[in-house]
C-alpha cells in the first residue's frame, strides 16, 4: 500500500515496497503484449502500476523474456568513479526480482510467471 507524506505543500509519494519509507523517484508501467516494464519519473495524473524509491528503482527485474526501459532522464556523470555495489544492493535485486509479491502480482495477468 502506498502512503503519501505533505511535503511543501503536495503529497510526495513513497515507495511501495513493503517496510520502505524512502519518496518515490520513479514510476513503473508495464505492457504484458510488449512484455515490456517502464520506468518513468512520477506525475500527477500519470498511469501507475507502482512507484519505487531510487535505490529499489536500480535494481528492479522485470520477468524472464521481458525488458525494462528506464525513461527518467539520464543522471550527470560522476566526477570520480562511480561507488562499488555494496551486499544490500545484491539483496535487493534478489528481492525485487519477477518472483516477489510486489511484481509477481503486477505481472500476474500478463500469464508470464
Amino acid at each position: 500500500m502506498m502512503t503519501a507524506r505533505r511535503e511543501g505543500g503536495f503529497a510526495q509519494r513513497q515507495c511501495a515496497r513493503f517496510g520502505c519509507s524512502a519518496p518515490a523517484v520513479a514510476t513503473f508501467t508495464f505492457d504484458s503484449g510488449a512484455r515490456t516494464v517502464w520506468l518513468d519519473i512520477p506525475a500527477v495524473g500519470a498511469a501507475r502500476a507502482g512507484e519505487l524509491c531510487e535505490r529499489h528503482a536500480r535494481v528492479l527485474t522485470p520477468p524472464r523474456g521481458w525488458q525494462l526501459e528506464d525513461r527518467r532522464a539520464e543522471p550527470e556523470p560522476a566526477a570520480g568513479p562511480a561507488p562499488k555495489p555494496v551486499a544490500l544492493d545484491r539483496e535487493l535485486h534478489d528481492l525485487l526480482d519477477a518472483r516477489t509479491p510486489l511484481l509477481a502480482r503486477a505481472f500476474r495477468s500478463s500469464g508470464t510467471i
